[in-house]
């Protein structure tokens, strides 16, 4: 009976993890029911645009902190089919994350730093340092930011 349970509820938060919440039109909706079901680590202070992805077997493994912003359609996943283990993604203060850009994870935590910017439809799998911009496929270095934010 705890199998089904789990089950049920697995499937439910990917219902709406992935169907419903990034069909939302308000920003304060989506981060509310992204909470309400499961990604506790993602700040009320930022913003993420509809149609994201964010993985739904992992919620506690996702970290968005205040003053991200995430653009719409913006991938991210924690899990693989070839890990041993799921690692965190975490995206600190003040980054910002392009449209269609990917965010997996490798052998480790994947860290996008403070004031850090990805490119739109960039496949970012290493870590970012902080107030750097990043883009294409892999992510490569585009520029150093002078004035952190």
């Amino acid at each position: 009976m705890k199998k089904i349970w789990i089950n049920f509820c697995k499937a439910h938060r990917k219902l709406w993890s992935a169907r419903i919440i990034p069909n939302l039109i308000f920003n304060k909706w989506r981060i509310f029911f992204y909470r309400l079901i499961g990604y506790k680590n993602i700040s009320k202070k930022c913003f993420i645009g509809m149609k994201c992805y964010l993985d739904d077997m992992e919620p506690r493994m996702l970290h968005i902190e205040e003053g991200v912003s995430v653009s719409c359609g913006v991938y991210m996943t924690c899990h693989g089919k070839l890990q041993k283990k799921n690692h965190e993604i975490i995206i600190k203060k003040g980054a910002y994350i392009g449209m269609c850009a990917r965010i997996i994870t490798r052998n480790g935590p994947t860290i996008i730093g403070e004031g850090a910017v990805i490119g739109a439809c960039s496949l970012v799998n290493k870590d970012i340092p902080a107030n750097e911009v990043w883009a294409g496929v892999p992510a490569k270095l585009i520029s150093k930011e002078k004035n952190s934010r």
